[in-house]
């Protein structure tokens, strides 16, 4: 049953990509919102940023579905909070995250590492850095 319903989502995806590829579909009207998404910590220990951030400190995390990885940052329109005014910004590749931290100006602002190997759950892990209204 399970490789039934997985086969199902590749199928789905499958047609989705390439209905957005010949331009039937734009990428706006396949966005999904997703509110108020559950932030528990977790350590950065398993995470492949941990050669960027080496501290062992417990990091508030999420977990998005795969689907991400088919449309990249294109398929995030907005993670920040609840009421929209504090929109965080998306870090996909590691260099980025490595440049992140010889930043002076926005280095405070909220931000989220997406790692894109995906968890044993099968999803992707988010880290969110420099959020203080998360609790």
């Amino acid at each position: 049953m399970e490789q039934l319903q997985d086969e199902v989502v590749a199928c789905r995806l499958a047609i989705l990509n390439e209905y957005h590829l010949k331009g039937i579909y734009p990428i706006k009207d396949l966005l999904m919102a997703i509110n108020c998404i559950d932030v528990d910590c977790e350590s950065l220990e398993r995470c492949r940023c941990r050669e960027v951030n080496p501290e062992d400190t417990l990091v508030a995390h999420f977990e998005i579905p795969q689907v991400v990885t088919y449309y990249g940052k294109q398929a995030i329109d907005y993670i920040g909070s609840t009421d929209r005014q504090n929109k965080f910004n998306v870090i996909t590749s590691l260099s980025e995250l490595q440049n992140r931290k010889y930043r002076k100006r926005g280095n405070d602002k909220p931000y989220v590492w997406i790692d894109y190997a995906p968890n044993m759950e099968g999803n992707l892990d988010c880290f969110l850095f420099n959020a203080p209204f998360v609790d």
